[in-house]
């Protein structure tokens, strides 16, 4: 592409045209006090629902982040039975860790993509979760004998200081005040982590996709594909989710 400069032509020919004048902040306010609505009623009123529904799922989500703890003996005694079965290390526990740091904010575990139209969250899994837990850095030995993990922090990039707060699956005690830990490392092993979860996403969805065309040209073949399918009727998911309750009712039906 080329840019052309036009030079037949001064600058007042430009400042001439009405286009190359913004409107006034002064202007804007009289068309808004005569009618002007930048955001619609109907706007507004998204705003409101979405806003209320995000209240109802923090406080599911603070709901569920005090039932995984207070289940923590359990599911690391399944450790390696959930991390083996997908329906149970794909859960979403984004809520169960928090931190953050100056300049930088809180800790990233989930996001939301908008791909054509369609928004697509991913989040911080169980499996990941465990996995985390397995790292010295994130483990602490509690005065009960057992072992706590760390479930928040906060601190500086600059200085590499952090201060955190551990959950023991045992005593089930909070111990409050862990310092003199890397703060770079709390963080980039737990955003590592959470990037796996987003690579293990787009590959899935690759891979399923890459299986969906190969079945819709086997059909094709075979005369088998009727002239109003297509390759996304044969694009299918993982099956059915699994919840952290299910999860732990399951657990305990198999304790039992």
């Amino acid at each position: 592409m080329a840019i052309v400069f036009d030079d037949t032509k001064s600058i007042n020919d430009y400042l001439k045209k009405p286009e190359s004048h913004p409107e006034s902040f002064a202007a804007l306010y009289k068309r808004q006090a005569a009618g002007l609505q930048l955001v619609s009623d109907d706007m507004e009123q998204e705003r409101k629902e979405q806003e209320k529904m995000a209240k109802l799922r923090e406080k599911s989500f603070e709901r569920k982040r005090k039932l995984l703890y207070d289940n923590l003996d359990l599911i690391l005694r399944h450790r390696d039975e959930i991390l083996a079965t997908p329906r149970y290390a794909d859960i979403d526990v984004h809520y169960a860790l928090k931190g953050g740091g100056c300049y930088i904010g809180p800790l990233l575990t989930a996001r939301q993509f908008n791909i054509a139209g369609t928004l697509v969250n991913i989040n911080f899994s169980l499996g990941s979760l465990l996995e985390l837990w397995d790292s010295d850095q994130y483990k602490v030995k509690c005065k009960c004998g057992g072992t706590a993990v760390v479930r928040y922090f906060s601190g500086s990039p600059l200085s590499g200081s952090s201060v955190a707060t551990a959950f023991c699956p045992k005593c089930k005690e909070e111990i409050h005040g862990i310092r003199n830990r890397s703060f770079g490392d709390y963080y980039g092993i737990s955003l590592t982590k959470f990037y796996e979860n987003i690579v293990a996403f787009a590959k899935n969805v690759i891979a399923k996709w890459g299986i969906a065309e190969a079945e819709f040209e086997k059909k094709k073949v075979e005369g088998r594909a009727s002239r109003w399918s297509g390759v996304g009727y044969e694009f299918h998911g993982d099956g059915t989710a699994c919840s952290l309750e299910t999860l732990i009712n399951e657990l305990r039906m198999g304790e039992i």
